[in-house]
Order: structure tokens, then sequence, then C-alpha cells
């Protein structure tokens, strides 16, 4: 019994406390629903004048702004001319070279190696495009080499051919030309035999010989004409007495040639021997002459005039 009295007075509210809580309840429905009505049905927002400008318009504006961003290089230009191939590992890093890559550099210059032109520094591998925009301005090498004077250089040379030739016919005049000169093989002919044959003097004979030695033989008469003051009336009246055997070429193995004797030859350049090289050291031999063809350097022409002085063994 004193337990449910005790209930009925826990939950007993008199009349007063009725009366606040229904007075709260109706404020509280107040309070969160007329602010809704009145955006409902008595709220009129503000009219702004906006311009809405087109897309096409907005994105000419933005291009129209200087957006470029300087990225700072690693690389520092030089404060004044340099020559490459006078500087030293200090001032090579002093550029941004790490220490190593500067070594690099100096190995190769006391090689023999030189820098003539401004794009000689592109054939440093550590000097990537970066680096050489921004040494090309205080670099201390011509663009390209001046062509020589030939008009100039000539005139020793004419005298002394001259000079040479006109005792020949001279002695041979004398001689009366006692013996007919029998045709002698251009590969195989010595300093003698070659001045034996009428217009080819001491300088012609020690040209023609040091011609033949750096391609390994003459398959061409074509190749006399890398001999200065050689032209096509003087072999056209020498071609009686010579003779190509290009079975008495000495021809480069390419499996076994080094990487200087392949540079040497007169037409194989720095970048073809490194990757002829390359390619037999790092894949495999070289089965067919042909596949020197896979080197980026070596194109079609190219093999075709290499061919005769190539082999494969």
């Amino acid at each position: 019994m004193t337990k449910k009295a005790w209930d009925s007075d826990w939950v007993h509210f008199s009349k007063r406390a009725r009366r606040g809580i229904v007075v709260l309840l109706i404020l509280f429905v107040a309070v969160a629903v007329t602010p809704r009505i009145y955006y409902n049905y008595f709220y009129t927002p503000p009219h702004y004048d906006v311009k809405v400008r087109s897309i096409a318009l907005a994105e000419r504006s933005i291009d129209s702004i200087d957006t470029k961003v300087e990225i700072a290089s690693k690389y520092t230009e030089p404060s004044e001319m340099f020559n490459p191939n006078k500087y030293s590992l200090k001032q090579w890093m002093d550029v941004g070279l790490s220490e190593k890559q500067a070594a690099s550099i100096l190995k190769y210059l006391n090689s023999g190696a030189e820098l003539k032109v401004k794009a000689d520094l592109k054939r440093l591998y550590v000097v990537d495009d970066e680096l050489y925009n921004i040494l090309l301005p205080k670099l201390d090498l011509p663009d390209s080499l001046p062509t020589p004077n030939y008009a100039e250089q000539q005139k020793p040379y004419k005298k002394y051919i001259e000079k040479s030739t006109s005792k020949k016919v001279e002695k041979t005049e004398a001689e009366g030309e006692k013996e007919a000169i029998k045709p002698i093989s251009i590969n195989t002919a010595s300093d003698w035999d070659l001045k034996k044959i009428p217009g080819i003097g001491p300088y012609f004979a020690k040209e023609i010989i040091k011609t033949r030695d750096s391609y390994g033989g003459i398959v061409s008469y074509d190749q006399l004409f890398d001999i200065y003051l050689m032209d096509e009336e003087k072999i056209e009246s020498i071609k009686p007495y010579l003779i190509l055997d290009k079975s008495e070429v000495r021809k480069l193995n390419l499996n076994s040639a080094s990487e200087k004797e392949l540079r040497d030859h007169p037409l194989i350049s720095f970048d073809m021997a490194k990757s002829i090289v390359f390619f037999r050291e790092n894949h495999r031999p070289y089965k067919r002459i042909d596949e020197i063809i896979l080197s980026p350097y070596i194109d079609g022409e190219k093999f075709k005039a290499l061919k005769p002085f190539i082999k494969v063994e």
C-alpha cells in the first residue's frame, strides 16, 4: 500500500504545473514553425543585378594572365665567358655538377678529346639540355669552324707539286721512257711505285697511301677526292696505271675492333663507334654486318658506304 501511494505522488502534477507544460509546448511549436511559415509565404528575397560572363570570355581572361612560374634550376650560370676545355674540377662543380660528373668530363678531355664548337658540349653525357642552355651564352667557343681559305693554302702546295712534277717530266723525257709502266694495285703499291706514275709526285704518293691506310683500302676512286688538291682531271689521268682490287681491303671486325679503331675510320663517327661496341658488349656479338643498322646512328645509306670496310668473324 505504501509503495503504491508513493508512485501516485511521484507522477502527480498540480493544475498549475500542467498549465506551465502546455505553455512551454506552445512556445516551442511557435519558435520551430514560425520561421518556416514566414520564409515560405511572406518573405521576398532581394534582387541583385548580377551580370554573368560567358565561359568563353572568362577563359580568355584567364589566358591573358601571365601564369608562368619560374622553377629554380639546380645549375648556375657562369659569371663570365669560359672555355670548357680549360675548366677545372671545382669550376665544373660550381655550375651545379657533382664531383663524379665533373671528374668524368676532365677524364674525357684528358684522353685527347677537344671541344671545338659550342655544339660539342652536348657530346658530354653529363650535360643535359637544361645545363647546355644555361652555359650556351657564356661559352667561349665558335658556333662552327671557319671555312679554310683554300686559295691561299694551295699556293705553297701548288709550287711544290708543280716543281716535283716538272722534274718528273724532265727526267722521263730525258730517259725517253725506256720501259712502259705496268698498272699496279693501289692497295698494295709502295710510295716508290706510285711516284713512277706520271702525274703522281711525292706529295700525291704520300697522300694516297695515307688515305688508303685510314680507310683500310681503296674500293672507289671517289675516296681520292679526300686528298687536298686532287681533282677529277688528275684522277682520270692516273686511272690507267692503277688497279682496284677490293679483296685487298683490310676490313674492321665488328666483334673485335676497339672503339678507337672504329672511331679512327673516316666513315665512322664518335657516336657510331660507341653504339657498335655497346651492342656487342651488352647484347650479343654481331652475326651479320647489316646488324649495325640496329644502331640509332647508322641508317641504310651509311651502312652501304661502310659495307666494303667491315666484316664479322
